[in-house]
């Protein structure tokens, strides 16, 4: 009876340890640097605290015409406080675009190692855009 026991905590223990890791394995995989949609920015997106933030890094224009926010884009946080939310999701954080000046809520999802869904919302009206895993070695970018 007691080894019974023993074995039922031991195995009740080890799927609580999985289930707080997978979210951390997790954030690990979207670590790294992502590509736009047209490869016009590039956006680190690295741990903040137990939350996911992403910087701009590298723009194909520095100074765009037609855009609301006339600050420097190169550092520019716009992916901020992101909370994970399963395995492969984060949300609950907000979302800045540079081109209308305004922030989102916003939601990330991991869909494979070289792609990510970004959303933004207002209201109910949301919109997506899929961006791709910079890679260091593949100059220019390759679209998986």
């Amino acid at each position: 009876m007691i080894r019974s026991l023993f074995q039922w905590t031991t195995f009740a223990l080890a799927l609580m340890s999985i289930s707080i890791a997978a979210p951390a394995m997790a954030s690990q995989d979207v670590l790294g640097e992502w590509w736009t949609p047209g490869f016009n920015a590039r956006v680190r997106l690295e741990a903040c605290g137990d939350k996911l933030c992403g910087t701009i890094v590298w723009v194909w224009d520095e100074s765009p015409k037609d855009i609301a926010d006339s600050r420097p884009l190169v550092g520019l946080p716009i992916i901020v406080d992101m909370r994970p939310d399963g395995a492969s999701r984060w949300n609950a954080g907000r979302i800045y675009n540079p081109e209308d000046g305004r922030n989102y809520a916003g939601s990330l999802t991991l869909r494979s190692a070289h792609n990510l869904l970004v959303e933004g919302c207002v209201l109910f009206i949301c919109k997506s855009q899929v961006w791709r895993r910079a890679q260091e070695q593949r100059c220019p970018p390759v679209a998986r």
